[in-house]
């Protein structure tokens, strides 16, 4: 059984605070240095993404707190801290010690480690801890954790077919108007039960539509907001593309930055001489 309710590391979320310079010379920090001593997954593209989104609500003056889902060891849940003010408190959702309730192995959270690693990289002043299985939990739990209603949520929990469901449930109900979801896996060929669960949720009409995937990460909101939201994703990269998903038009996008490796693979000189290698080495072993 959940521990409940949650914790509250401090509070005094009544002014409205946010010293930007402050937060963005920390937020530069994490992203250049910070996310690479985190245990975690958190592929190239993606921070930009949730940063220039998280941007976008700002700019349209859109207040909540966020939340995870399965936050393991902070690695994505200490950006979107990092991107939230003084009054936005950030709730923390994740078995921890339970991990019997861990059905299908998907991570292995681990509190302390993820305490002393928010401390490190940010602060814990606004942070909610639940330690539980999230089927378990309700939209109006999220809401009560975080105070109101969240603008960024992270769903990267269970990737059963089921969990998924329910977390896309319990995340959509405690969305605010102009809210973003971002979930984790839904187009990994190693769990196949997220976009099993996605598919399984869709299956009814929601107000939440997909507007982007990119980098391990499909991205959700209401619908009046998708395409101002895929708009913004689409700057992140020239070679985006439109595609189809939900029956909803979706920006993809491939998010890997051009290393060395990737541009001389391009090279034709470079196709030339592995042609050349390989043709080489295969008459050998005829």
């Amino acid at each position: 059984m959940s521990r409940h309710p949650a914790y509250v590391a401090a509070t005094g979320f009544t002014q409205d605070k946010y010293n930007l310079d402050m937060s963005r010379s920390r937020l530069n920090a994490y992203l250049k240095h910070g996310q690479f001593l985190v245990k975690g997954w958190l592929l190239p593209g993606a921070a930009d993404a949730i940063v220039r989104l998280s941007d976008e609500q700002r700019s349209a003056d859109l207040r909540g707190g966020i939340a995870e889902i399965g936050v393991h060891h902070g690695k994505l849940f200490i950006l979107l801290y990092l991107l939230g003010a003084e009054n936005e408190p950030a709730a923390a959702i994740d078995l921890f010690s339970q991990q019997e309730l861990n059905v299908d192995n998907s991570g292995a959270g681990d509190l302390e480690v993820f305490k002393r690693n928010l401390r490190r990289h940010a602060d814990t002043s606004r942070l909610v801890i639940h330690e539980g299985d999230s089927t378990q939990l309700t939209s109006r739990d999220l809401l009560q954790f975080c105070r109101g209603p969240l603008r960024m949520i992270s769903i990267d929990g269970g990737h059963t077919a089921d969990i998924t469901a329910h977390d896309l449930a319990t995340s959509e109900g405690a969305l605010t108007e102009g809210g973003i979801i971002v979930l984790d896996d839904c187009f990994n060929e190693m769990w196949p039960g997220v976009v099993d669960g996605v598919h399984q949720y869709f299956s009814q009409q929601r107000t939440i539509v997909p507007f982007g995937t990119g980098a391990n990460k499909t991205f959700f909101c209401h619908r009046p907001f998708a395409r101002q939201y895929a708009d913004v994703l689409r700057k992140l990269d020239r070679r985006s593309i439109e595609q189809e998903f939900l029956g909803e038009p979706v920006v993809y996008f491939n998010f890997a930055p051009w290393s060395f490796s990737r541009w001389y693979k391009r090279v034709d000189a470079w196709r030339s001489f592995r042609r050349i290698y390989h043709e080489a080495f295969s008459r050998l072993y005829r």
